[in-house]
Protein backbone atom coordinates (compact mmCIF):
# COMPACT_ATOMS: atom_id res chain seq x y z
CA UNK A 1 0.00 0.00 0.00
CA UNK A 2 1.08 3.72 -0.60
CA UNK A 3 2.87 5.65 2.20
CA UNK A 4 5.67 8.22 3.37
CA UNK A 5 8.03 8.21 5.87
CA UNK A 6 10.18 11.12 7.95
CA UNK A 7 12.72 10.78 10.58
CA UNK A 8 14.42 13.31 12.91
CA UNK A 9 17.31 12.95 15.35
CA UNK A 10 16.57 13.84 19.03
CA UNK A 11 18.48 14.12 21.82
CA UNK A 12 17.27 11.89 24.22
CA UNK A 13 17.06 8.30 24.96
CA UNK A 14 15.08 5.87 22.84
CA UNK A 15 13.34 5.00 26.17
CA UNK A 16 12.38 8.49 27.24
CA UNK A 17 11.02 9.62 23.80
CA UNK A 18 8.77 6.48 23.45
CA UNK A 19 6.97 7.42 26.73
CA UNK A 20 5.82 10.53 25.25
CA UNK A 21 5.18 9.00 21.73
CA UNK A 22 3.42 6.31 23.32
CA UNK A 23 1.18 8.43 25.51
CA UNK A 24 -1.36 9.68 22.92
CA UNK A 25 -2.61 12.14 25.37
CA UNK A 26 0.31 14.10 24.66
CA UNK A 27 0.23 14.44 20.57
CA UNK A 28 -1.88 17.46 20.27
CA UNK A 29 0.97 19.13 22.24
CA UNK A 30 3.56 18.57 19.30
CA UNK A 31 0.55 17.38 16.03
CA UNK A 32 1.37 20.04 13.65
CA UNK A 33 -2.26 20.41 13.21
CA UNK A 34 -5.07 21.16 15.55
CA UNK A 35 -6.03 17.50 17.65
CA UNK A 36 -7.66 16.52 20.73
CA UNK A 37 -7.54 12.92 21.44
CA UNK A 38 -10.39 11.36 23.94
CA UNK A 39 -9.63 7.82 25.24
CA UNK A 40 -12.93 5.16 25.02
CA UNK A 41 -10.96 2.06 26.01
CA UNK A 42 -7.33 0.27 27.31
CA UNK A 43 -5.94 0.31 23.76
CA UNK A 44 -8.21 2.50 21.96
CA UNK A 45 -9.00 6.57 21.39
CA UNK A 46 -11.16 9.06 18.82
CA UNK A 47 -9.41 11.97 17.84
CA UNK A 48 -10.64 15.25 15.94
CA UNK A 49 -8.10 16.71 13.84
CA UNK A 50 -8.14 20.48 12.00
CA UNK A 51 -6.63 21.33 9.19
CA UNK A 52 -6.44 23.37 6.27
CA UNK A 53 -10.21 24.23 7.16
CA UNK A 54 -11.53 20.86 7.47
CA UNK A 55 -12.32 18.47 10.25
CA UNK A 56 -11.59 14.79 10.43
CA UNK A 57 -13.17 12.68 12.79
CA UNK A 58 -10.90 9.46 13.45
CA UNK A 59 -11.13 6.10 15.64
CA UNK A 60 -7.82 4.98 16.39
CA UNK A 61 -6.46 1.63 17.64
CA UNK A 62 -2.63 1.01 19.34
CA UNK A 63 -1.49 -1.80 17.57
CA UNK A 64 2.06 -2.56 18.40
CA UNK A 65 3.75 -0.61 21.81
CA UNK A 66 7.51 -2.21 22.33
CA UNK A 67 8.99 -0.46 24.78
CA UNK A 68 11.63 2.25 23.37
CA UNK A 69 11.48 0.33 20.20
CA UNK A 70 8.33 0.60 18.71
CA UNK A 71 4.85 1.93 18.42
CA UNK A 72 2.41 1.70 15.82
CA UNK A 73 -1.47 3.06 15.70
CA UNK A 74 -3.82 2.09 12.88
CA UNK A 75 -6.75 5.45 12.37
CA UNK A 76 -9.84 5.20 10.28
CA UNK A 77 -11.80 8.02 9.25
CA UNK A 78 -13.51 9.15 6.34
CA UNK A 79 -10.55 9.51 3.78
CA UNK A 80 -9.55 5.99 4.40
CA UNK A 81 -7.33 3.96 7.09
CA UNK A 82 -4.10 4.09 7.55
CA UNK A 83 -1.12 2.58 9.97
CA UNK A 84 1.05 5.46 11.76
CA UNK A 85 4.61 3.38 12.85
CA UNK A 86 7.04 4.95 15.23
CA UNK A 87 10.33 3.34 15.19
CA UNK A 88 13.18 4.25 17.60
CA UNK A 89 16.63 3.56 17.05
CA UNK A 90 19.47 4.38 19.64
CA UNK A 91 21.80 6.87 18.49
CA UNK A 92 24.97 8.62 20.85
CA UNK A 93 23.78 11.14 22.63
CA UNK A 94 19.94 10.40 21.95
CA UNK A 95 17.91 8.70 19.53
CA UNK A 96 16.20 8.79 15.89
CA UNK A 97 12.43 8.41 15.42
CA UNK A 98 11.16 7.54 12.06
CA UNK A 99 7.59 7.94 11.59
CA UNK A 100 5.46 5.64 8.71
CA UNK A 101 2.17 6.38 7.68
CA UNK A 102 0.37 3.43 5.42
CA UNK A 103 -2.46 3.50 3.47
CA UNK A 104 -4.49 0.16 4.42
CA UNK A 105 -7.82 -0.78 2.11
CA UNK A 106 -8.36 2.14 -0.03
CA UNK A 107 -11.01 2.60 -2.51
CA UNK A 108 -9.99 3.81 -5.51
CA UNK A 109 -11.34 7.52 -4.97
CA UNK A 110 -9.67 7.01 -1.77
CA UNK A 111 -6.33 6.19 -3.22
CA UNK A 112 -6.73 9.04 -5.68
CA UNK A 113 -7.24 11.37 -2.61
CA UNK A 114 -4.15 10.12 -0.96
CA UNK A 115 -1.55 10.74 -3.96
CA UNK A 116 -2.88 13.89 -4.98
CA UNK A 117 -4.12 15.95 -1.71
CA UNK A 118 -2.52 13.48 1.47
CA UNK A 119 0.60 13.02 0.76
CA UNK A 120 1.70 16.87 -0.58
CA UNK A 121 -0.42 18.17 2.76
CA UNK A 122 0.49 15.12 5.45
CA UNK A 123 4.10 14.25 4.82
CA UNK A 124 5.11 18.27 5.50
CA UNK A 125 2.91 18.23 8.74
CA UNK A 126 4.61 15.04 9.95
CA UNK A 127 7.86 16.46 9.30
CA UNK A 128 7.00 19.82 11.30
CA UNK A 129 5.11 17.43 14.24
CA UNK A 130 8.35 15.18 14.32
CA UNK A 131 10.25 18.53 14.89
CA UNK A 132 8.34 19.79 17.34
CA UNK A 133 8.52 16.65 19.38
CA UNK A 134 12.22 17.03 18.67
CA UNK A 135 11.76 20.11 20.51
CA UNK A 136 10.02 18.57 23.66
CA UNK A 137 13.66 17.58 24.50
CA UNK A 138 15.94 20.68 23.73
Amino acid sequence: MPGFEASVAIGAPAADVFDVISDLATHPRWAADELTLERTGERTWRSISRTKGRTFHADIIVTVSEPGKVFEFVSSDETGTYGHRFTLRDLPGGCEVTRSVTARRLGIGQQALFWLTLIPVRRPAMRSSLARLASFFA
